[in-house]
């Protein structure tokens, strides 16, 4: 979670426990339980989805984690048949077999 959502949940969660404590003194000031029902409820759902958030976080970590291996193991496995062509065909050959590069 972050850290700025966190601390505002929070905020949301104390001033909504205060003035539902002291509802009797800022109804007149026009703050409702509706009012609080609601911003309870938004911050329980900002809390929902920003968790949510976080696991879709972590799954994408781990699937950047194994793109990357994927590549580096391509890579070595096209180094090694590269290599073979190299060392036993003339470079004017490469081509014929798929080696793009130059030495």
């Amino acid at each position: 979670m972050s850290i700025t959502i966190l601390n505002e949940i929070d905020k949301a969660k104390v001033l909504a426990d205060g003035l539902r404590k002291n509802l009797d003194k800022v109804q007149s000031l026009g703050v409702t339980a509706q009012q609080l029902d609601r911003l309870e409820q938004t911050y329980g759902e900002l809390k929902s989805m920003d968790d949510a958030l976080e696991a879709l976080w972590r799954q994408a970590t781990l699937r950047v984690r194994e793109n990357n291996e994927m590549l580096a193991d391509l890579k070595a496995q096209m180094l090694a048949v590269r290599k073979v062509v190299k060392e036993h065909f003339p470079q004017q050959e490469w081509l014929a077999f798929g080696v793009q590069d130059k030495r």
